[in-house]
């Protein structure tokens, strides 16, 4: 019987086979083995993949905060009423909320004022929490941040940067290999909320680029191409020829405006620190330019007349 287990394992021992056969497979068994319209089965043979590939189980994480903040997450979002919009992720998505694991992020206040903009036409609920990966979040979803009600209309997905800090982290640097676990446990999430929610439309974003936040030289960290554009690409590639297949889920790449040309000698590009400071982050301005030309239309959120 072919699973999503055995599917990664052909992937990462076939990998001279194009990414597009790839994913085509992953989403094949996906849509039509049975079994993997089981919630618990299908999210556990996808969580074994990735945890296959970094060596570590699939499981939540240990932390106290963490679980603290998952728990208040899925009390609101039983007590919800009138809510249509759920952002789930990771630090990229909490920061909206001015938050890091629950508590506030000084570096993160100017980006909850952008995001409250343009929440305050949408009746949103953020459900990220700094630092999850793809395991996390399906592990989330499974205990209690699915949607209460199926007056929910939309859910926007950002998920998998922090599977490819913990790939570099176990020296598991092959692209292509990297990119067919990540690409599955996006895909994973999307199908448990696809399953929970039929008439759900869902937003699945791009990873966005990324430096190399480890490296000391400032100039140094923002140049691209770097250890993790080519799986970026890869992923990313990945998930846009998933959702071409699904009529519930609009791909959608907001990297303009992260990445720009590098003047110094040699060309190439980089990060913008303008954007994105701590190459990893939006700050401020970099959300409120995603929100302006990408995200807000995309979710049809219009700016308010608040002032910061």
């Amino acid at each position: 019987m072919i699973t999503l287990r055995s599917a990664a394992s052909w992937a990462r021992a076939n990998r001279k086979y194009s990414l597009a056969l790839t994913v085509i497979l992953l989403v094949l068994i996906a849509l039509l083995h049975p079994g993997t319209r089981n919630l618990r089965s299908y999210s556990k043979e996808v969580s074994d993949a990735i945890a296959h590939a970094v060596d570590s189980p699939a499981e939540p994480k240990k932390a106290p905060e963490w679980h603290a903040l998952h728990d208040k997450y899925t009390r609101e979002l039983a007590a919800a009423k009138d809510v249509d919009l759920l952002m789930y992720g990771d630090s990229i998505f909490e920061s909206l909320l001015g938050n890091q694991l629950g508590q506030a992020n000084a570096d993160w206040a100017d980006v909850a004022k952008v995001w409250t903009k343009y929440h305050g036409s949408s009746k949103s609920m953020v459900l990220a929490i700094s630092g999850d990966t793809t395991v996390q979040l399906l592990w989330r979803l499974q205990h209690g941040e699915l949607p209460a009600t199926t007056d929910i209309t939309q859910a926007v997905i950002l998920i998998g940067t922090n599977d490819l800090t913990a790939y570099h982290q176990h020296q598991l640097t092959d692209a292509d290999e990297t990119a067919s676990a990540v690409s599955a446990g996006v895909i994973a999430v999307c199908e448990q909320l696809i399953d929970h929610s039929p008439r759900m439309k869902i937003v699945l974003m791009a990873l966005l680029p990324r430096g190399a936040k480890e490296v000391e030289a400032p100039a140094v960290k923002a140049l691209l191409p770097n250890k993790f554009t080519a799986a970026i690409d890869a992923i990313n590639e990945m998930l846009e020829q998933y959702a071409d297949g699904r009529k519930q889920v609009t791909y959608l790449d907001c990297s303009q405006g992260f990445v720009e040309d590098n003047p110094k000698i040699g060309g190439g590009k980089r990060i913008n620190v303008q954007h994105m400071p701590d190459v990893l982050h939006p700050n401020a301005a970099g959300m409120q330019q995603m929100l302006t030309v990408c995200l807000g239309p995309a979710l049809g959120l219009k700016q308010t007349d608040l002032t910061e």
